[in-house]
């Protein structure tokens, strides 16, 4: 046998960031740094300096190739700056007659005897003109002549409103959410008239599929039992009581009550399976090998239902690997899922630049990164529990960074329930909703039953697992040293598993227990509250709480998730005092150490041993309390000798006395509840002249702030972009 010594022509290779999954990886980086780079502006940047930069890598890409990538980054931040002035462009002015022909987008929810959706228009008109690009989104309430359903089409007459206007949350910004979901307009139905179904619409056949879902398991189960099976099919989990979903939020197991990727990975293995055994018994296998089309039917099957699930950050996230992932294979490819990892996080971010400010879509990159790094497809299913383990641990610094308290349960909730939700609720739960599209009336009820049952079991233990001690730590934000230290400490746990100093980790978890330094000087803060009123305050380690005026349900809801968010931030487990200006109070209860009450009033419900008088000889350190009848609401006074002082809603008579028993000159700050009247408001400030007087009550939630002797209200940012008037 001859063998040629000629040696075969070399093909020249181009860069290996263009070929493999690091090259992937690279870009996807520089696409995410780039839009990442756009959002820290509160107000849009100009476009120069980016176009620019993409010039430049331009020309350096002839010589050196990687430079290429910042002209990728250089184009994601100016696409993110266009899509931004496009939907700012599309925004509806307030107090306009329109005229829109849509069809409801997501589940409609009724509130307060009028339902809120939103509506995809197809045709618009502001004053009796046709808007040519109108917006992709508009959020709408107000009475219907009968109960909407999603994919419905209707034909409104609407009177816009403010954006502002729009529910807001203290945990995150849903302004900014809204304005990259496309909601550009708003307003009150005036007048509404149902259209003709579609019948050829595949979003629509979809849409229909979700609600009937939802009214079959509604007919079958209690509201609160069906929101466990709605939940985990459709991703609508508004039927679950609020303390169930605290219990799953405080245990670090929320991620179970919505569509995960792993349920998108799931329901797309087993059609592939049904489909290639299918296709492997007809006539056309011969030409067409069936793994390739199952494969090629696999990518439809994500995308489905992950729409069905409502199309939220881990499906979308789990399409677009699967997606990438099957054609790869297609391909004949060798697919890496650090690519189908790095194609995702560029899709999302390119289709909506506003995910790089989603808390969701960061939680499930780094949920889906560790596993990759401990290997999760490798190995029984004791590797997978304990990667589930891993995954819990290295989460919590970013979760106290984020929220300001972590869950040292998680890890052993996780390990306890996952099992029961992921392997047994889920497919049983699929299953009954397969059963429910089909109307087989009795399975899909017994199979409801059963997931009902097993999730209320669930949530039982892990409202167990809630009543050991230190089961939930506050530690506050802006500790950057221990979250350092504890992410760094934490990272032992992604080394090899034969590494013999890897469970040194667990140390990881003592930088977080560290107590939050005591804030300097004296720092108050506004949090919203509706039409009432509520102020937190915080000196060294002294926490303090002022409300009043919360009578109404909406106001009494609004300012306990406030209170809630702020403690959360602050560190602050449990509050050294709660003044309550009146009789009124939050939905939910502050915790405190001491509860003061107007002078004559009590309330059942404060144990006796914390409640207090608001009387001038029982105030505490630094605190004073103005008495100027029996029965009046709480008058305080801080600090000492006091500079501002939070006014409950006075009458006309208590109002002249304390102007008469008081000397109000020396104030630098006055808070009072926005109910106050004309001639109230016009006594007070012709009392305190020189005093800055705020009405809580009217919205915003301002910040002052005492040292070196002076109360000063502290400056804040502007108003973003984003945050339309």
């Amino acid at each position: 046998m001859i063998q040629s010594s000629q040696r075969a022509p070399s093909v020249r290779a181009g860069p290996l960031w263009a070929k493999t999954w690091p090259g992937m990886l690279a870009v996807s980086l520089a696409i995410l740094a780039g839009v990442a780079t756009f959002q820290f502006w509160r107000n849009l940047p100009p476009m120069a300096p980016a176009v620019v930069l993409f010039g430049l890598g331009l020309l350096l890409a002839w010589r050196w190739r990687p430079a290429l990538l910042l002209s990728i980054a250089a184009a994601a931040f100016l696409w993110s700056n266009l899509q931004a002035l496009q939907r700012l462009e599309q925004v509806l002015p307030a107090g306009r007659d329109l005229e829109v022909v849509g069809r409801i987008d997501g589940f409609p929810q009724l509130q307060q005897r009028e339902y809120r959706f939103r509506l995809a228009p197809s045709e618009l008109r502001v004053d009796g003109r046709l808007v040519a690009h109108p917006p992709a989104l508009l959020e709408l309430h107000g009475a219907l002549p009968e109960p909407p359903v999603p994919a419905q089409a209707w034909r409104l007459r609407v009177r816009t409103e403010s954006l502002a206007s729009l529910r807001q949350s203290p945990y995150m910004d849903l302004a900014r959410q809204r304005f990259w979901d496309g909601v550009q307009g708003t307003g009150k139905i005036l007048h509404a008239e149902l259209r003709p179904p579609s019948t050829g619409s595949p979003l629509d056949f979809l849409a229909r599929m979700r609600q009937t879902i939802l009214e079959r398991s509604n007919a079958a189960l209690s509201r609160s039992r069906a929101g466990y099976i709605q939940a985990l099919s459709i991703g609508l989990g508004n039927q679950i009581p609020a303390e169930v979903w605290q219990w799953y939020r405080d245990t670090g197991t929320a991620h179970l009550l919505v569509i995960s990727g792993s349920h998108v990975a799931v329901v797309t293995g087993m059609w592939v399976l049904f489909w290639r055994f299918l296709w492997r018994r007809t006539p056309w296998s011969a030409r067409w090998p069936a793994q390739q089309v199952a494969i090629l039917a696999g990518i439809p099957m994500a995308w489905i239902y992950a729409f069905i699930a409502g199309m939220q950050t881990p499906g979308e996230r789990a399409a677009w690997m699967i997606t990438v992932a099957a054609l790869a294979a297609l391909l004949g490819r060798r697919h890496s899922a650090w690519a189908g990892l790095a194609a995702a996080i560029a899709a999302m971010v390119l289709a909506n630049p506003g995910n790089v400010v989603d808390l969701g879509f960061w939680l499930s990159i780094l949920a889906v990164s560790v596993l990759l790094l401990i290997g999760f497809e490798e190995g029984n299913w004791r590797r997978q529990l304990e990667s589930q383990w891993t995954i819990s641990v290295a989460l919590l610094p970013l979760i106290a960074a984020l929220f300001g308290m972590v869950s040292l349960i998680s890890p052993l909730a996780n390990i306890l329930v996952i099992p029961l939700v992921e392997l047994l609720a889920v497919p049983l739960t699929l299953l009954g909703a397969l059963f429910a599209l089909f109307d087989f009336e009795w399975l899909y009820r017994l199979i409801f039953r059963l997931v009902a049952l097993e999730m209320e079991g669930v949530s039982a233990l892990l409202h167990a697992l809630l009543q050991i001690p230190w089961a939930r730590v506050s530690t506050g934000q802006g500790r950057y040293w221990a979250i350092a230290a504890a992410t760094l400490a934490f990272a032992t746990f992604l080394l090899p598993v034969r590494w013999p100093q890897r469970w040194i980790g667990v140390l990881g978890f003592v930088p977080l227990l560290v107590p939050s330094p005591a804030a300097e000087g004296l720092r108050l803060e506004e949090i919203p509250a509706g039409s009432g009123m509520a102020v937190f305050w915080q000196q060294g380690r002294q926490s303090g709480l002022y409300t009043a005026n919360l009578w109404d349900k909406e106001s009494q809801r609004t300012a306990a998730a406030g209170i809630d968010a702020r403690l959360q931030q602050a560190g602050v487990a449990r509050l050294s005092l709660w003044v309550r200006g009146d009789l009124s109070s939050p939905s939910k209860t502050p915790p405190a150490a001491r509860v003061f009450l107007p002078p004559g009033t009590r309330d059942p419900a404060t144990p006796a041993a914390a409640a207090d008088q608001c009387r001038p000889d029982r105030a505490p350190a630094q605190l004073s309390f103005w008495q100027v009848a029996a029965v009046q609401p709480c008058i305080l006074a801080l600090p000492r000798p006091a500079e501002l002082l939070i006014l409950g809603d006075l009458d006309d008579v208590g109002t002249e006395r304390l102007l008469h028993r008081q000397n109000l000159r020396g104030l630098r700050v006055i808070l009072a509840p926005a109910t106050l009247s004309a001639w109230q408001r016009q006594r007070l400030e012709g009392a305190a002249p020189r005093s800055s007087i705020h009405y809580l009550g009217e919205g915003g939630g301002k910040v002052w702030s005492y040292g070196a002797g002076r109360l000063e209200l502290s400056g804040g940012r502007g108003r973003a972009y984003w945050q339309i008037r």
